[in-house]
């Protein structure tokens, strides 16, 4: 099977993942790369060789057991899923976790190398912060090789790393507050909101957000910065709220304190859906946005064993259909889709080139407060 989060593969699986220790030192573009080249260049311990030696398969769980223990950084969602499966597969392997916001980890990671200690073995966060720590160079390289038992999403025309699963970002709104109100069919329609929608939008901060940015990032790239910008300055003629976390957005959606969400995420609106809340979850005409989750492995982890180990166990049949039963959308050909939930295959997207987005992202950030209002800072 594969390599960095999930569930364990089946006893004749083989590894899905290629590693190595080659690196990837491309220090361009943001100050955040920046600092990352220098946290490698004073922290770079013997780990390439390291990658390169580990085992497979029984072998790979005898030295996974052998060193014992592992850290992971990432989603609040995802990874306790996955580290309460990966403890009940391989209970001599002591898991320690620390989840939040991804930059949040992100910035956790870079300080903690600049120091002289990292700790992080694996990171299992959005992608967006994936690609940085990949392209400052701090994560072992690792490839897909049996790619044909994944859907084509999985895969980043980029390569270097590997997406874990799929947050499909949607309009979503309470159907019971919303009951006498015309509802968004696309994401033209915030550029003329309805009088009835004022003080009924909520949104999110996509300098703190993820898919947040995505989501903006997208709107950037298919609508322009014209165009684009009427949508956003739609949601400021709207009165629109600017919440801090898609938990309490969601949270405000549940209660239809705010009913319209701008857009909201599949893997946040299936757990209030699971509880009875009257949420539609609809995909916007000119296309949603999906956003991933993705694996990388630290070029210095100090246990690369048992981050391999938890790779393939992240990607593993297994516990791609543990994330589905959670609501989560998995990346497998043959994963189901989640109950309630829309499916990934066929829906329409929008075609998000992300690595141009993060070259970008001050522009997009500038652009997304100016025509707002709202600060990202």
């Amino acid at each position: 099977m594969p390599t960095c989060s999930g569930m364990p593969p089946e006893p004749d699986d083989t590894s899905a993942i290629n590693m190595t220790g080659k690196t990837l030192m491309n220090h361009k573009t943001t100050r955040r790369r920046a600092l990352l080249g220098l946290a490698m260049a004073g922290a770079t311990v013997a780990m390439p060789a390291r990658l390169r030696a580990q085992a497979t398969g029984q072998d790979l769980v005898a030295a996974a057991e052998k060193e014992g223990q592992l850290v992971v950084y990432g989603d609040p969602f995802t990874v306790p899923l996955l580290v309460k499966a990966f403890g009940a597969r391989y209970p001599r392997i002591r898991v320690t976790s620390a989840t939040g916001d991804g930059w949040q980890m992100y910035n956790r990671f870079v300080s903690e190398t600049r120091s002289g200690r990292p700790l992080m073995d694996v990171m299992y966060q959005a992608e967006d912060t994936v690609i940085t720590a990949r392209n400052a160079g701090s994560l072992a390289d690792f490839d897909m090789a049996r790619s044909s038992d994944f859907l084509p999403a999985a895969i980043p025309a980029s390569g270097g790393y590997v997406r874990g699963n799929a947050n499909l970002i949607l309009f979503a709104w309470n159907k019971t507050a919303m009951a006498n109100i015309p509802t968004p069919k696309d994401w033209t329609d915030f550029a003329t909101p309805p009088s009835a929608w004022t003080g009924l939008i909520a949104t999110t901060n996509p300098a703190s957000s993820s898919s947040t940015f995505a989501t903006i990032a997208s709107l950037y790239q298919k609508f322009g910065v014209e165009k684009g910008g009427e949508i956003l300055r739609g949601l400021r003629q709207a009165k629109a709220e600017l919440n801090p976390a898609m938990g309490v957005m969601t949270t405000k959606l549940q209660t239809g304190e705010r009913p319209i969400s701008f857009f909201n995420i599949t893997t946040a609106v299936s757990g209030i859906l699971r509880q009875g809340a009257p949420v539609t979850l609809t995909v916007p005409e000119s296309g949603g946005v999906a956003q991933f989750n993705a694996l990388g492995i630290s070029r210095t982890a100090p246990h690369p064993n048992a981050a391999h180990l938890f790779t393939e166990f992240a990607l593993s049949a297994e516990m791609q259909s543990a994330f589905v039963a959670a609501g989560v959308h998995g990346l497998r050909k043959d994963s189901a889709t989640p109950e309630g939930m829309p499916a990934l295959a066929g829906m329409k997207l929008i075609d998000l080139d992300l690595p141009q987005a993060l070259k970008d992202r001050d522009a997009i950030l500038a652009w997304w407060s100016s025509n707002t209002g709202f600060s990202f800072r």
